[in-house]
Formats: C-alpha cells, sequence, structure tokens
C-alpha cells in the first residue's frame, strides 16, 4: 500500500502541469456544490494511472462531459458517504475537547472518519475508472475498506498530513492536490483489487531485449 502512495507522489511530480488544469477543475465544479460530486468523478476519470500519457489523457471536454453524466448519480455515493462522514465530525467537534465521557471514543471516531473517507474515494475509483454501478461500486468499496482497513489507516494520515501542509501552504492545494488525491485513491484501489498498473519509466519488453543484446556483444569475444 505504501508503494501505492509512492506511485501517486512519482505521478504527480511528472504530471505536474496537467495536474494543475485538471485540479483547477475539480476546484471549479465544487464552486456549484451541486456538481462537486460529479467533479470529483471526473478528477478520478482524468487521474487515472494507466492514462498518464499525452496521447491517452481526458482533455477538458472529456471530463466536462463525465461531469454532465454523472450530475445525478454521484449524488448516490456523496449521501452515502457524506452523511457519515458529517456525524463524525460533528461528534468529534462536540465531544473532542469536552470533560464528557463520550471523549474517550474520540480516537475510535477518528479512525472511522479515515476509513469512511478511504471507503468514498474507492468508490469514486470504481465508478470514474472501472464504470461500476453505483450500488456496485458502493458495495465493492465498503468490502475493499473492511477487508484491508489496517492497510488504509497509513494511507490516509499521510494524505491528511499532505492535506493539511498543502492547506496552510495555499498554492500547493490549489495546484495539485486534488490531482494527488485522485491519483493515490486509483493506485489504491489497483492495489487493493490485485492489478498491475504499468511503471512509465520501467522499459518495455522491447527496450528491455535491446539492453541485453548490448550488454551481451559488449562481452562477447569475436
Amino acid at each position: 500500500m505504501r508503494l501505492a502512495v509512492g506511485r501517486a507522489l512519482r505521478d504527480t511530480l511528472d504530471n505536474l502541469l496537467p495536474l494543475l488544469w485538471i485540479s483547477l477543475m475539480w476546484w471549479g465544479t465544487t464552486l456549484l456544490i451541486v456538481t462537486a460530486p460529479a467533479g470529483t468523478i471526473a478528477l478520478l476519470a482524468a487521474t487515472d494511472p494507466t492514462r498518464q500519457f499525452d496521447d491517452q489523457r481526458l482533455d477538458w471536454r472529456e471530463r466536462l462531459a463525465i461531469v454532465r453524466r454523472e450530475l445525478f448519480a454521484s449524488w448516490g455515493i456523496a449521501l452515502a458517504f457524506g452523511i457519515p462522514t458529517a456525524v463524525l465530525l460533528s461528534n468529534l467537534a462536540r465531544f473532542g475537547g469536552s470533560d464528557s465521557g463520550f471523549r474517550l471514543f474520540t480516537v475510535l471516531w477518528a479512525l472511522l472518519l479515515l476509513l469512511v473517507v478511504a471507503a468514498a474515494g474507492i468508490a469514486c475509483s470504481l465508478r470514474a475508472v472501472d464504470r461500476l454501478g453505483i450500488g456496485l461500486s458502493l458495495r465493492v468499496s465498503l468490502l475493499l475498506t473492511l477487508a484491508n482497513a489496517i492497510r488504509l489507516i497509513p494511507v490516509m494520515i499521510i494524505l491528511w498530513i499532505l492535506t493539511a501542509v498543502s492547506g496552510v501552504l495555499v498554492v500547493p492545494a490549489l495546484m495539485v492536490l486534488p490531482g494527488l488525491v485522485g491519483l493515490t485513491f486509483n493506485h489504491v484501489t489497483s492495489a487493493l483489487l490485485g492489478r498491475q498498473v504499468a511503471d512509465p519509466l520501467e522499459p518495455t519488453r522491447e527496450r528491455a531485449g535491446e539492453e541485453e543484446k548490448k550488454r551481451a556483444s559488449r562481452y562477447s569475444v569475436n
């Protein structure tokens, strides 16, 4: 799972300019609120790690088409995870610093909040990349999250730290944070599904064969 986070960070550094426009478009969809869930699906589709090449990236027209297509359906995911997220945040805000006996549940609520956000990100990835239905995306994301809760918590803590740092610096939050989060959830989902994501820095089979022939000929004796 840590490899998935590392790949997401490296993909972000390798694609800063494209991710800038993708991130800015996502921020634009959040301004209207009603388009925010659809914009998030478009963000995850645009940050599909298998399409981070110039000839395969979604252009702004394709991303806009996804927003229109997901305008209503994406609210199924938003409400399914938004309501428990709001309840957990309310509990943390109300009892986190109080003298109430409920403060003992603070750590549990914080961990549950991380897992709910993780499940939401995985559901969006399944919807955006794998084109699963809303109901199936929700079920699969919950199963994957529950089965890998211990592995997901460190990933979510890292994302929370990156988000906090970006929030302080402001510019990274506006420029690349949405793209980084999208790449991370896509890589994490692929890792949980056991799906290999090709590394663009690794040589192709043909290139590896050529390199092997060069090494062999270098030490050959005529």
